[in-house]
């Protein structure tokens, strides 16, 4: 858990905590491990299919980017 609280102050700090700019941080970063499955997929299998993988990695990066938000805040407030 300590982990994930140091990443998120990490882009809160690094987007000097706004929060929109944080979330569209959040949101590249899936879209590049959704890049790297899905050449991954064509690459061993010669095409893209859906899983239900992909549902958790949507659901774990909402659930991220929520808690990046409330890291925005703690960093507005000065902790």
């Amino acid at each position: 858990m300590d982990l994930i609280h140091k990443s998120a102050m990490t882009i809160a700090s690094a987007t000097q905590g706004n929060p929109v700019i944080a979330t569209f941080v959040v949101i590249m970063f899936v879209l590049g491990i959704q890049m790297l499955e899905v050449t991954v997929e064509q690459l061993i299998w010669g095409e893209r299919f859906e899983h239900w993988l992909d549902v958790v990695i949507i659901a774990a990066s909402i659930a991220y980017a929520a808690y990046v938000v409330y890291a925005c805040a703690l960093f507005n407030s000065g902790r």
